[in-house]
């Protein structure tokens, strides 16, 4: 009896053809293989030219004018300021004398610095959850749902978002106006610390997370699973392996975090109502008051140079996490297979 799938003879004749040709195909694939084994070896190595440094070419020219302007910069810090010429080209060490030394510079210096690392820490210990849900989360859609929630604020500039908690951080804001219908009175946060911190913390949330993700997504799922299965609960398998095995991503989300906020300038100026200055802020107003560009630039060399200094002292003696040009091969594996 003839199956329902059978064409009968014109069935026969078409797969009879397609054998033909696979062993057809397969016989040139055969001659082309035998052919590269005769040919000299060197014959089908890549030759070196000139196309990946020409890749290179854009960030050179970018980190070229970065380069140039820093050299500017110090060269200005070095020239004399007057009222009526506004810079004299006769060199001196009367600016890095006075940004050393001035007690108002050491003051908003300080808040920077302060400010800055309470809004790297609370954004990586905040994100780091954030980033592992968002790694691990059994549902496709809640994963996307979530790094799409990190991509939003992107959409909206520094300055739009300034205004946001402006609206709602006022006098008149949505927070005063809740707390004045409970009958609690006013709420005194804007214009101190701990609303640039959380304008800050909102602003710098989505780039923790970004650095975060990439680290715990190459961490070998089956250490977890093994941690659990040696008694270790949920809490201590997350202490003692999934944040030991992250310090990649999280150095290199405290690095991104702490240079941004260190050389923010929107959301001090909006939030801070001229109390809570970063140094941005007061480089700002000193060019804007007496146009004293030496002394500006003197203290911009000084912000650079400080960062660029906790940087590299965070480099050389954790690592350069994720931002690194080579990862370490246990370090992806998270030890499987060991």
């Amino acid at each position: 009896m003839a199956s329902e799938y059978d064409d009968g003879p014109r069935g026969d004749a078409s797969r009879g053809w397609d054998d033909r040709w696979l062993r057809l195909k397969w016989r040139v694939m055969d001659g082309v293989l035998e052919l590269k084994g005769a040919l000299p070896s060197g014959l089908f190595r890549s030759r070196r030219n000139g196309l990946g440094y020409a890749f290179l070419l854009p960030g050179v020219v970018l980190v070229g004018f970065l380069f140039a302007g820093m050299v500017l910069l110090l060269q200005y810090s070095f020239l004399t300021y007057d009222p009526y010429e506004f810079i004299i080209y006769e060199y001196t060490l009367e600016n890095w004398v006075e940004a050393l030394t001035n007690d108002a510079f050491r003051t908003v210096f300080l808040r920077t610095l302060k400010l800055s690392l309470v809004v790297t820490v609370l954004s990586v210990v905040f994100g780091f959850p954030y980033a592992y849900l968002t790694v691990r989360a059994e549902s496709e859609l809640l994963r996307k749902s979530l790094l799409a929630g990190v991509f939003v604020p992107f959409f909206t500039g520094t300055i739009v978002r300034a205004y946001g908690w402006l609206i709602i951080l006022g006098k008149r804001g949505l927070v005063n106006s809740v707390a004045t219908g409970l009958g609690t009175g006013r709420v005194d946060v804007f214009g101190t610390e701990t609303a640039v911190v959380i304008g800050l913390f909102q602003l710098m949330l989505p780039f923790a997370i970004l650095m975060l993700v990439p680290a715990i997504r190459t961490i070998d799922r089956s250490l977890e699973r093994a941690a659990v299965s040696l008694g270790a609960d949920r809490l201590r398998t997350f202490r003692y392996v999934v944040v030991p095995l992250s310090k990649p991503g999280i150095t290199a989300a405290s690095i991104v975090v702490f240079t941004i906020s260190m050389a923010n300038f929107a959301i001090p100026w909006f939030l801070g109502a001229g109390t809570v200055d970063f140094m941005a802020n007061f480089i700002h107003s000193i060019l804007l008051r007496s146009s004293n560009y030496p002394l500006a630039s003197a203290l911009s060399v000084a912000l650079v140079m400080v960062t660029s200094t906790i940087v590299l002292a965070v480099f050389y003696f954790v690592g350069a996490g994720t931002m690194g040009l080579t990862v370490e091969e246990d370090t992806i594996q998270g030890g499987g297979g060991q």
